[in-house]
């Protein structure tokens, strides 16, 4: 109950928000934005292109302020769409959101279904890997393919969770949803360097993310770590679906992590290691 309390602070002020975010910078920032809204939230995603859909979901705080080069490198073969979850950048939840594990993956099928269509490749990252992952298992005609990236197996990420997130801040509910916005500003120079390996791309990331934050982005990670990436069991079937599992290798947040233990994701899995990138290898190196 008290996680679900914490959860609803994501959404205060919600119908403001959404107003804002339709009428202001969020909509105009790149030429190829659009909205998806349902009676649970407001997703903010880019689309461009033609041919097979492949959608790419933004690991924060990264906005899709930063996909220009992905959709140049892509739009020619694909139709290309990247998504912000709700909470995170521009996508709003609203009241009847809820960022458990099976209602936030259904949430996301439900844009999927609607704006990418049926048998699209899902291109998902870090935590947002296993929403994939379970849409492909569970609704298998939204999903011919998967590439995940930069996620080890479900109990490898707790892992991670635990080293992300050492004092237990992040874990707590209520402290971690007040105190993080404060926290989030100063805290994405540090995390870009820890995780692309201190490369020239991460002025361009902070940039983007400074603006964003200017602008009114948020980074509902304490609510993902409370509500969404919990159990020690993974809480969703491995896929049949070709899966490609991607790391990027500069990855400081990800230096003690197993990256074999991608290999249990799903059925079919090819593994590939990248030693030339770090958390965010489709953006640093779209080639």
């Amino acid at each position: 109950m008290l996680k679900d309390l914490a959860s609803r602070l994501e959404t205060q002020g919600w119908r403001r928000r959404i107003d804002r975010i339709r009428t202001g910078w969020p909509a105009r920032s790149c030429g190829d934005l659009a909205f998806y809204e349902d009676d649970v939230c407001l997703i903010r995603y880019r689309k461009a292109g033609r041919g097979p859909a492949i959608v790419f979901l933004c690991d924060g705080p990264a906005t899709l302020e930063v996909y220009d080069d992905l959709f140049d490198a892509l739009k020619e073969g694909y139709t290309v769409i990247a998504f912000e979850a709700p909470g995170n950048g521009f996508s709003v939840p609203k009241p009847g959101y809820s960022f458990r594990f099976k209602a936030m993956n259904d949430a996301v099928a439900r844009f999927l279904r609607q704006v990418a269509g049926e048998r699209a490749t899902l291109a998902f990252s870090c935590g947002g890997a296993y929403i994939a992952l379970d849409i492909a298992a569970r609704f298998p005609e939204l999903c011919s393919r998967l590439v995940t990236i930069q996620a080890p197996s479900w109990e490898e990420e707790q892992s991670w969770k635990k080293r992300r997130d050492a004092t237990g801040l992040l874990g707590t509910p209520v402290l971690g949803q007040l105190v993080f916005p404060h926290m989030m500003v100063s805290r994405a120079p540090a995390w870009y360097a820890l995780s692309m390996g201190e490369r020239s791309p991460v002025l361009n990331f902070c940039a983007c993310a400074d603006a964003a934050f200017k602008e009114g982005a948020t980074f509902a990670l304490p609510t993902m770590f409370q509500s969404y990436l919990t159990g020690r069991r993974a809480p969703f079937d491995p896929p049949e679906q070709p899966t490609l599992a991607i790391w990027g290798l500069l990855d400081g947040s990800h230096e003690m992590t197993d990256k074999q233990s991608s290999e249990r994701l799903a059925h079919h899995v090819e593994l590939v290691l990248l030693e030339d990138v770090g958390h965010f290898p489709e953006l640093e190196d779209p080639g």
